[in-house]
């Protein structure tokens, strides 16, 4: 029977998105990792106990255990104010993420980087 838990991760990126004067931006987050084989599912969730900051839990169905592991990469989106670091946290480890600042004049500018990437 699987079960929703904190996944192991190996790097972790992040980018803040600038939306406009006097508007909060969003934060572009991407972890890649290797997990227990038949992991699925994976997700970022917002930790909403952390205070002063972000931080983000890499979480994923995991089940049955057994030997080995399965690559993965999961991306998430979170809005809020500019921080110079967030924090991600996996079973494996608690690690702080610098953010790179990425400044955008307009919607279809930020639409065509994202579909590049």
């Amino acid at each position: 029977m699987p079960f929703f838990e904190l996944e192991p991760f190996d790097t972790a990126e992040v980018e803040y998105i600038w939306t406009g004067l006097r508007q909060p931006g969003f934060y572009r987050v991407t972890v890649r990792g290797h997990a227990p084989k038949f992991s699925s599912g994976f997700q970022l969730k917002q930790d909403p106990t952390f205070v002063g900051g972000l931080a983000v839990s890499v979480m994923g169905w995991t089940g049955p255990l057994t030997s080995g592991t399965t690559p993965y990469t999961v991306t998430g989106r979170f809005n809020g104010r500019f921080a110079n670091e967030i924090v991600v946290i996996g079973s494996n480890k608690t690690e702080v993420v610098h953010v790179e600042e990425v400044p955008f004049t307009t919607e279809e500018e930020l639409m065509k980087e994202l579909s590049a990437a």
